[in-house]
């Protein structure tokens, strides 16, 4: 029954993954970047223009920000 077991989990989860496509925000500055997976591109921009406007005015420092998509 347990070898059956992960083939069948694979099998399930697969194709929904091969097929979907992700929308990632990558924050980056001079020292370090990050990529946080989002919903969509829309939320993608939205949250990235707001962390940028804020990030900037609180710390001082200037960080960019981008939206790509992948699988």
């Amino acid at each position: 029954m347990k070898r059956l077991l992960l083939p069948l989990l694979a099998a399930l989860a697969l194709p929904a993954s091969v097929n979907a496509e992700s929308v990632w925000l990558v924050i980056s500055n001079t020292q370090a970047s990050k990529k946080i997976e989002m919903n969509d591109m829309e939320q993608c921009k939205e949250i990235g223009e707001f962390w940028a406007m804020n990030a900037n005015a609180a710390n001082g420092f200037f960080a960019s920000w981008s939206c790509s998509s992948g699988k």
